[in-house]
């Protein structure tokens, strides 16, 4: 299991959030490259980041944000999310050389355009399955749908998607555990490894997702910026 640390990006800052709570914001990075650059010194692989702004405006209004720190660390394995709704935006941060890309509201919100960029970009595509109560959340976590996080799993199972996210909203950035039975249930439903999101505050709660079936990795945001957990100390722990 790979522990990725988080870098969300607002108003060009690197900061974190509790349950995508606005006024939640703490800055901890003035200028997003040198998180980037705290972590990857600390012996990160692969960064997940998260335009913030573009999550909730639809825009990807951090891109020189987010250019800098690809071209900052080319080497290093990014997965981007927020704000990659048209196909357009898509195509400019592949030409940017970004890894990954999460899209979640619009597997529900626009399948057309969700099915079209996991067949033009096989393997590149990270499902983001952001829940609440099981039940998937979509703009930007401002609304619930009716639909099932293990049903949308089934309906995409013929996709040549690379990964799932999934996030328990109600666990992201407050440090009291993962959602464990949720995540085993999600896992279990599915056919693409999945990556734990939401909740991680201790070395312990790392432990119980690698007994988990099909978890490829966990995302550290908060307990890693408030020095709960050490990225060297985990990323040793968890050395394949």
């Amino acid at each position: 299991m790979i522990p990725i640390p988080a870098i969300d990006i607002q108003n060009g800052k690197c900061v974190r959030l509790q349950k995508g709570d606005l006024d939640s914001t703490k800055i901890y990075f003035d200028d997003p490259t040198d998180a980037a650059e705290h972590w990857i010194r600390l012996g990160a692989k692969r960064i997940h980041l998260v335009d913030l702004d573009g999550a909730y405006n639809g825009n990807s209004t951090n891109f020189a944000a987010i250019e800098k720190i690809k071209k900052s660390f080319p080497d290093i394995f990014f997965q981007l999310g927020g704000g990659i709704r048209n196909l357009d935006t898509l195509k400019n941060y592949v030409n940017l050389g970004i890894d990954y890309f999460i899209l979640g509201s619009v597997a529900i919100t626009d399948k057309d355009f969700f099915v079209n960029a996991c067949e033009m970009y096989p393997k590149k595509i990270i499902l983001g399955l952001d829940a609440k109560k099981g039940f998937v959340a979509t703009e930007a976590w401002t609304k619930t749908s009716d639909v099932l996080a293990t049903d949308l799993v089934e309906d995409f199972k013929e996709l040549p998607i690379f990964q799932i996210i999934y996030t328990d909203i109600d666990k992201d950035g407050m440090m009291m555990g993962p959602n464990i039975e949720e995540t085993k249930k999600l896992a279990e439903a599915s056919k693409f490894p999945v990556i734990a999101s939401g909740g991680v505050s201790k070395l312990e709660d790392l432990e119980k997702l690698s007994l988990l079936k099909n978890i490829y990795g966990a995302i550290c945001g908060k307990a890693l910026y408030e020095g709960s957990i050490n990225l060297d100390e985990i990323l040793e722990r968890f050395k394949s």
